[in-house]
């Protein structure tokens, strides 16, 4: 017997078999086209997504490991907030705005007069941004009304490929926590909230818990793709909640670093919002499990920034890792502000700032400044446990994951500035695993998913901190901090 997880990440589709004891035994990805019509917009083409995922069902499928040992269930990893019109047969109407595009900002601000947080905002867990679901259909409603009159299902990324697999639109509550309609306390939508915007309740999604089973595999997509006809899709989460399920992140006191295209922590916790959490950016939303409740802390940083400097300045990673080896533990000579794509974590209003680099000279050097920006990352991650302890939240261990993990150098910096070890998990890929994990519960394979999870999640490497380092850097933190606010008041406040 063994386990299929899909990860439905916003450049590609990732599929991963996974045998009962945890062992990968066959992955593939199948890449996603972006589309950018124009300058801050970014769309995807869910007959794009539904190819690759075709495709990479089909390819894992004849791959030995999987004839021999077939699959028994399927669950869904799925990025979240990503949604598009379909018609009664779940065909798209258009395509998947996505996440990072910068239309719907009239829909962003709260109504003139309205307290902050508006009082809803405690119930479904996070401030109203733009690129909520139900946001976008307000402007899918205002900029395209006679596509709107022909829609019928408004799938998110999960829903749309279980509607595609078995016949079901069906998501999971970490996913729609996001929608900004969903009550934490009731555990379903807000009825209240859904009448003020005039959404009918048959455009949304049917909500399962994660690891509940959905439906066989449609017979003929079963044979047209290699599968068991008896291959059983059970329900998934958010690409975040399942890729902390797929590193060990079960307990409180444990926290989830994502070192990925973004720099996110997810921290399991039992606590509802405060207005203090959510002014400063944090957000809750649902979890698996015992502990039902996770906190993102979302940083639009990361890989995104850095692949931008190092193809903007001509330097390969081999280069990177030359020169960062060949430097000492101290600061280097640039400081750097990395948000290209504005600041959601600890500054107020920092979502106007954007990236700045500080100290440039004719003798800089092209890896200078890319040091500078994985410097100003690292130093973010200091901000936001600091953020976390303000707010009562307790991180007592740090496990990481993602393609960032790779870098020895940008890691060991990270445990040395926050001065905890860092557990790089073993798993390669989280997200799949986790997702496998959840189709595994859904079958009665695991009775208990934070069991498993720390069974078979594994730690490949431990970051521990060298001492002193915190020191070294920890004017340039300082200068950091009463930087990033002045140049929010000063600069960017009216730089649009």
């Amino acid at each position: 017997m063994s386990l299929l997880g899909i990860d439905m990440g916003s450049s590609s589709v990732k599929i991963a078999a996974y045998d009962v004891d945890g062992r990968m035994l066959a992955v593939t990805g199948k890449e996603i086209t972006p589309l950018h019509p124009q300058p801050g917009w970014w769309e995807t083409d869910p007959e794009d997504v539904w190819r690759a995922t075709r495709l990479g069902l089909e390819e894992i499928a004849k791959m030995d490991a999987l004839r021999h040992d077939p699959p028994s269930a399927l669950a869904i990893s799925a990025s979240g907030r990503e949604n598009f019109p379909a018609d009664q047969q779940g065909n798209p109407l258009g395509n998947n705005i996505m996440g990072a595009d910068v239309r719907g900002m009239e829909f962003e601000s709260p109504p003139q007069g309205a307290p902050i947080p508006e009082p809803w905002s405690f119930s479904c867990g996070h401030l109203r941004e733009r690129m909520d679901p139900v946001l976008r259909l307000l402007w899918w409603r205002k900029y395209h009304p006679e596509i709107i009159a022909r829609t019928r299902m408004y799938p998110d990324w999960h829903g749309f490929l279980t509607y595609r697999l078995c016949g079901r639109n069906v998501s999971e509550r970490s996913l729609v926590g996001r929608w900004l309609v969903y009550d934490l306390h009731t555990r379903t939508w807000d009825v209240q909230r859904l009448a003020e915007y005039q959404i009918a309740s048959e455009l949304l999604p049917e909500v399962l818990e994660a690891g509940e089973p959905i439906e066989k595999i449609h017979p003929q997509l079963a044979d047209e793709l290699g599968l068991p006809r008896n291959l059983l899709i059970v329900n998934g989460g958010h690409d975040l909640n399942c890729a902390a399920l797929g590193a060990g992140i079960s307990e409180l006191g444990t926290a989830l670093l994502i070192s990925g295209s973004y720099e996110n922590m997810l921290i399991p916790t039992e606590a509802f919002p405060t207005s203090s959490m959510l002014l400063r950016g944090l957000s809750i939303t649902p979890h698996f499990g015992r502990i039902e409740r996770s906190i993102y802390a979302i940083c639009p940083t990361g890989n995104a920034v850095l692949n931008w400097a190092r193809e903007l300045v001509g330097i390969s990673i081999e280069e990177q890792v030359g020169s960062l080896e060949s430097e000492g533990l101290g600061p280097g000579p640039l400081l750097a502000l990395p948000y290209l794509s504005g600041a959601m974590l600890y500054w107020e209003n920092g979502r106007k700032l954007r990236g700045v680099l500080l100290g440039l000279t004719l003798a800089t050097r092209r890896s200078d400044i890319v040091r500078a920006f994985m410097e100003s990352i690292a130093y973010d991650h200091v901000n936001t446990l600091l953020l976390l302890a303000e707010e009562g939240v307790e991180v007592k261990k740090l496990r990481a994951t993602g393609g960032g993990t790779r870098s020895i150098w940008w890691t060991q910096l990270k445990a040395d500035l926050l001065q905890m070890p860092i557990e790089v998990a073993s798993q390669p890929e989280p997200g799949t695993f986790g997702a496998a994990l959840l189709a595994g519960y859904g079958i009665g394979v695991y009775r208990d998913l934070e069991t498993a999870s720390r069974k078979y999640a594994g730690t490949g490497k431990v970051f521990t901190p060298q001492p002193g380092r915190f020191a070294l850097h920890q004017k340039r933190l300082e200068i950091y901090r009463r930087l990033v606010p002045s140049l929010l008041h000063t600069v960017f406040e009216d730089w649009y």
